[in-house]
C-alpha cells in the first residue's frame, strides 16, 4: 500500500474516527487502547480521567503513538511528545462530543459535568507512519 499523501492523512485526521494510543508503563510493558481524538492541525487531542493509566504513562514517560485506521487508505500512525492540560475544560470536551455524535447529543452529554475529573493529552506529532 502506498504511503498516504499530507493532504490524504489530514483529510483522515479530521474524520470522526477511533484510534488506539500507545504508551508504556512503569514497567516498560505497552499500553494500548481505543480513544476517541481530535486534530487541530498542529496536535492530536484525547481526553482520559485524571490518573487513567493512559495519564500516568504520558506524564511518566512524555511520549505516546496515536494510530488511526481507514480501510480505503490504509492507516496512519503519529508518534511525537505529549504534554497534559489540566483540569480538561467543559469546551474542550464538549468539542470532542460534538466531533463524534453531534451538537444536540454533545451538550447533554457534557452538560452533566464530569470533565473537571479529566485531562487534555496533546500529541504533537514528530513523525509519521503510514
Amino acid at each position: 500500500m502506498r504511503a498516504m499523501t499530507p493532504e490524504e492523512r489530514d483529510a483522515l485526521l479530521r474524520q470522526p474516527r477511533n484510534a488506539v494510543l500507545a504508551t508504556v508503563d512503569a514497567h516498560g510493558r505497552p499500553h494500548a487502547v481505543p480513544v476517541w481524538f481530535r486534530w487541530d492541525g498542529e496536535a492530536l487531542r484525547v481526553i482520559t480521567d485524571h490518573g487513567s493509566q493512559k495519564h500516568r504513562n504520558v506524564e511518566r514517560a512524555g511520549y505516546a503513538a496515536l494510530c488511526i485506521e481507514d480501510g480505503r487508505l490504509g492507516y496512519v500512525t503519529a508518534l511525537g511528545p505529549v504534554t497534559v492540560a489540566d483540569p480538561l475544560t467543559y469546551d474542550e470536551r464538549l468539542a470532542l462530543h460534538t466531533h463524534y455524535r453531534g451538537e444536540e447529543a454533545a451538550r447533554k452529554i457534557v452538560d452533566r459535568g464530569g470533565h473537571e475529573r479529566m485531562v487534555l493529552l496533546l500529541l504533537r506529532p514528530e513523525r509519521w507512519i503510514g
